[in-house]
C-alpha cells in the first residue's frame, strides 16, 4: 500500500510552500529581522563603534526623552501635518485629472496620459532640488504668480515658517498625483457605462453620479491609495530634505529627517531608532488599523 505523507508535492500542499519560500526568506531577511534589531538596538544607548548590551541598556530612557522633546513632538505634528494635506490634495487632485482625462478623445488621451507620469518617474530628491529652484524669488514660479498679482511678500515660499510645509505639499502633489491618476483611471474604466445611464435618466447630475455612483465604486481603490500614501508620507524625507532639509525654524522638520539628524549629525544611534519606532507605531495606528478594519468589514459582506 502506498504511503501517503502530510506534506505532499503530488498533492499540491508542498509546491506552494516552495513556490513563496524564497520570498518569504527575503522578507524575513531584508525586513523583519532589521526591524526587530532596530526595535532592540533602542531599548540601549550606543553611536557609532558598538556596544555592550549588559552596561548600555536603557530601557525605555530614550522613549521618556522623545515624550520630552519638543523638536521630535513637533516633527511628529509636521509629519502628520504633511501627510493630510499631501493625501487630500493627491485624492482631490488626481481624481481630477482621471476625469477630465477620461472626458478627452481616445487620440488626445494617449498623448496626455505619458506627459501627466513624467513627475512620477523622477526621483524625489531631484523633485526637492527642482522645486527649490522653482521657489527662487527670481524663478519662473513667482514670475506667474506675480502675472496674478501674488508677490512674494503674500507667499514667501520655503522662506518662512507658515508657508514652508505648505511649498513642500505643493511639491509632493506635482509627483505623487500622477500614481493616483494612474489607479483612479484604471478604477473608473472598471465601473459600468449603464449605471451612469440610468443616473442621468433618473436626472442625477455629473455631481450627484459621481457621489452616489463613483466614489462608493472608487472606496476600495481609494483605500488602497490611503494605504501606500500614508506610508509614503509618514516616512517623507528626500523632497523634504532636498528642499528645505527641515527649516526654516525646524518648521518642515519630519520625523525621518529628525531621525537622520540625530543619528548622523549627533552620533546617538539610539535614539534615532527610537524616533523611528515611533514613526512607525503612528504609521500602523493612523492608516494600518483603518486598512485592517475596511478589510475586515469588506470581507464580512
Amino acid at each position: 500500500m502506498r504511503k501517503t505523507f502530510f506534506w505532499s508535492l503530488e498533492q499540491g500542499d508542498l509546491l506552494p510552500v516552495i513556490l513563496m519560500a524564497p520570498a518569504v526568506l527575503l522578507v524575513l531577511c531584508v525586513l523583519v529581522l532589521p526591524l526587530c534589531f532596530g526595535i532592540y538596538l533602542s531599548f540601549f544607548d550606543f553611536g557609532f563603534g558598538g556596544f555592550d548590551p549588559s552596561r548600555d541598556f536603557v530601557g525605555l530612557a530614550h522613549y521618556r526623552e522623545f515624550l520630552r522633546d519638543a523638536t521630535a513632538l513637533r516633527a511628529v505634528v509636521n509629519t502628520l501635518s504633511f501627510s493630510a494635506l499631501a493625501i487630500l490634495g493627491d485624492f482631490v487632485i488626481g481624481t481630477a485629472v482621471a476625469v477630465l482625462i477620461l472626458q478627452l478623445s481616445r487620440r488626445s488621451a494617449a498623448l496626455v496620459r505619458p506627459l501627466v507620469t513624467i513627475p512620477l518617474l523622477i526621483s524625489p530628491l531631484v523633485v526637492g532640488l527642482i522645486w527649490r529652484y522653482m521657489y527662487d524669488p527670481r524663478g519662473l514660479l513667482y514670475w506667474l504668480l506675480g502675472l496674478a498679482g501674488i508677490t512674494i511678500d503674500m507667499f514667501p515660499g520655503v522662506t518662512a515658517a507658515s508657508t514652508a510645509l505648505v511649498s513642500t505639499v505643493i511639491a509632493h502633489w506635482w509627483q505623487v498625483t500622477p500614481f493616483v491618476v494612474i489607479v483612479v483611471t484604471a478604477g473608473l474604466v472598471s465601473i459600468p457605462v449603464e449605471l451612469y445611464e440610468a443616473a442621468y435618466a433618473d436626472g442625477a447630475g455629473a455631481f450627484k453620479s459621481f457621489w452616489m455612483i463613483t466614489f462608493p465604486l472608487l472606496r476600495d481603490v481609494y483605500m488602497v491609495i490611503l494605504l501606500i500614501s500614508g506610508v509614503d508620507t509618514i516616512k517623507v524625507f528626500d523632497i523634504v530634505f532636498a528642499l528645505t532639509g527641515g527649516g526654516p525654524n525646524d518648521s518642515t522638520v519630519t520625523t525621518s529627517i529628525y531621525a537622520y539628524s540625530q543619528g548622523f549629525s549627533n552620533s546617538n544611534l539610539s535614539y534615532a531608532m527610537s524616533i523611528s519606532v515611533v514613526a512607525m507605531l503612528v504609521t500602523f495606528l493612523v492608516f494600518g488599523l483603518p486598512f485592517i478594519r475596511h478589510n475586515r468589514a469588506r470581507a464580512a459582506r
